[in-house]
């Protein structure tokens, strides 16, 4: 499958992590393109995915170095690792229960406005070998 990327940079550090990655699947790929896509999770790589324990750090969406992109980026990183679809968003608000889906990881809310759709895209025909 031939990758397109945002820039030189975004490549770079994307084939830098994927050759740190325990593994080189489906799942490592869509998350090692999505987290070296945006400039701002690249800087933050450590609070988005520990290395040594191959996870995903949920708690990396409520850091403060955050923006609506990064936040957007990382959303669909971790729902094309794990399915997550969660982040503290809907969790016990005016009686609700937890772990309800959260309306950031709809697809419209994910990729409306949003400058990297086509690269979202990428990310998730990576993940899905499309």
């Amino acid at each position: 499958m031939n990758i397109f990327f945002f820039n030189e940079e975004h490549m770079t550090a994307y084939s830098k992590l994927l050759s740190i990655m325990q593994h080189r699947d489906c799942y490592h790929q869509s998350l090692a393109y999505l987290l070296t896509l945006d400039s701002v999770c690249r800087e933050h790589l450590n609070d988005l995915f520990d290395i040594e324990e191959d996870l995903i750090k949920r708690n990396g969406l409520h850091c403060s170095w955050q923006t609506g992109t990064s936040k957007k980026t990382t959303r669909l990183a971790f729902n094309l690792w794990n399915g997550c679809h969660t982040d503290g968003e809907t969790y016990n608000k005016d009686g609700y229960e937890t772990e309800l889906p959260s309306r950031y990881y709809a697809v419209d809310e994910i990729f409306n406005c949003c400058s990297y759709a086509p690269y979202y895209w990428q990310a998730v025909r990576l993940r899905y070998q499309l």
